[in-house]
């Protein structure tokens, strides 16, 4: 406030803004998991043995790379919280959750790359902003079948969207989080 020069005492208490090595170990934990779960580089080879997996009704499919940092870099028993897209909170654990995740994200979305735009970090808490960019388009080409965020047909076309998620770390893993996102559709209803 202006006004606060002007007081006898400051109205702030200026504190250390340095990260403490908990919050900078719980960043790291975050970004890593970024880098190595939602930016890897799946190859030809990986696309079609997700489908052959997916095929034979196994949605938890996902390269050996990604299992291994899903075994390092989260709890089994991590907490995804989130909304469906009717907006209604959705929780889910499990082992395979995120590889299910992973799998069915990139099963809709081509070239997918998460860019971290700005890391909070405090205490055991670590909130992410992140750009989202790829294209919408099925890995089987289907175009009878949903692609991200429900589009019918696929659209085919890049997107670009943002996104925040909470973690609480414990440990030096990935306890729980929550996903705040509105997908496209709904932001164009409101507007």
């Amino acid at each position: 406030m202006a006004g606060c020069s002007a007081l006898p005492d400051p109205c702030e208490t200026p504190e250390d803004d340095c990260p403490s090595q908990e919050e900078s170990d719980n960043s790291n934990v975050v970004r890593e998991f970024i880098q190595r779960v939602w930016n890897y580089h799946w190859t030809a080879k990986d696309d079609e043995a997700l489908l052959a997996a997916h095929a034979k009704g196994n949605r938890s499919y996902v390269p050996d790379s990604i299992r291994q940092a899903l075994d390092e870099l989260r709890s089994p028993t991590t907490v995804r919280h989130r909304r469906d897209r009717a907006g209604r909170p959705v929780r889910s654990s499990g082992p395979d959750d995120y590889a299910t995740c992973v799998g069915a994200v990139h099963e809709v979305v081509r070239n997918l790359r998460l860019t971290i735009l700005d890391l909070v970090a405090d205490g055991d808490r670590v909130v992410a902003h992140v750009a989202v960019e790829g294209v919408n388009q099925r890995l089987d080409g289907r175009t009878d079948l949903p692609g991200a965020f429900g589009a019918l047909p696929p659209t085919g076309q890049p997107f670009r969207i943002e996104t925040t998620t909470s973690y609480r770390i414990h440990d030096g893993r990935i306890a729980e989080d929550w996903l705040v996102f509105e997908p496209p559709h709904r932001r164009a209803q409101a507007a």
